[in-house]
């Protein structure tokens, strides 16, 4: 009984904080996070899933607003054709919705230079799609978040991939 009632305490205590604002003009941080994705061949054929990581420094120009670099890495498992490695560097912008929650869901686009390599040949173009979350204040510098991409791609990598959907879970630290 004991337990139960301090499992359920404790639970009542991370929903019910209280926030100023979650986030802020001038507010700046740094999203490490890492997922799973699906991805469609150019052609047909069948689905590959691939795991990645994904780095971003965000800058808020508003209360709203953030712009953020973006670095990610992935590897694409092809079973017994090898691995697939995959680069990119590019930007993002998010537009924040009740910044002043301790739930804050977003929308935004981003874009990113990629480059795969494959059994010594590599493949280059952009990355480029929508992206929208939501992110849970834990503390007043640490956020948890949840979010979907959809992203499309040109050049040699439109040549091998269609598109890709990206479910992604991670944490932001923010330097208020």
């Amino acid at each position: 009984m004991k337990r139960s009632v301090v499992l359920m305490c404790m639970a009542a205590l991370l929903l019910a904080g209280t926030v100023s604002a979650s986030v802020k003009k001038g507010d700046q941080e740094l999203d490490a996070l890492g997922g799973w994705t699906t991805m469609s061949p150019a052609g047909g054929g069948d689905d590959v899933s691939a795991l990645f990581i994904v780095g971003r420094y965000g800058y808020f120009i508003t209360d709203w607003f953030q712009v953020a670099p973006v670095g990610m890495y992935a590897t694409i498992d092809m079973g017994g054709g090898g691995d697939i490695d995959v680069y990119g560097i590019g930007a993002a912008a998010k537009f924040c919705f009740m910044t002043d929650k301790q739930w804050v869901p977003y929308a935004g686009v981003q874009g990113l230079w990629g480059s795969a390599k494959f059994g010594g040949v590599t493949n280059d173009g952009f990355i480029y799609g929508a992206l929208g979350g939501v992110r849970y204040e834990m503390t007043p510098t640490t956020d948890f978040f949840v979010e979907a991409e959809y992203n499309l791609f040109s050049g040699d990598l439109g040549d091998a991939i269609d598109d890709m959907i990206i479910l992604m879970v991670g944490f932001i630290h923010q330097w208020k």
